[in-house]
């Protein structure tokens, strides 16, 4: 009896899927993981009289409008980041309708310009 017991237990514990994530939970880690990647492709941008800064909106707020801009330059593969940016603001857009998601209705604004510091490009945001 006690080796029934101990099976059970044994089963109740390591067979448990509560951990695992939802689809809900998987949907919005690709999107976060899609934001990552966009992020670190705008970071490792660089500017110069070559290349010139840009900025672009990011994320689908459940309101409308980005969750923020970001600044890169086209020192990057523009045509690859680009599809990035609208793959990830479409999945966003449709997780919050999907899940009914809700947020401030707070719209986030573009530089008012932007600058080559140092070889970096810097939004101004007033």
């Amino acid at each position: 009896m006690k080796l029934v017991f101990s099976l059970l237990a044994f089963l109740v514990i390591y067979c448990d899927d509560s951990g695992s994530l939802s689809l809900q939970e998987s949907e919005k880690q690709v999107i976060d993981n899609l934001k990552v990647e966009v992020k670190a492709m705008a970071e490792a941008s660089i500017c110069s009289e070559e290349y010139t800064c840009y900025s672009v909106g990011i994320g689908a707020k459940p309101c409308g409008g980005f969750w923020e801009y970001i600044i890169y330059s086209n020192s990057i593969d523009i045509v690859t980041f680009l599809t990035k940016i609208e793959s990830l603001n479409e999945l966003e857009k449709a997780y919050n309708e999907k899940y009914s998601i809700q947020s401030d209705c707070f719209m986030a604004m573009p530089p008012s310009s932007i600058d080559c510091v140092d070889g970096k490009c810097v939004g101004v945001f007033q």
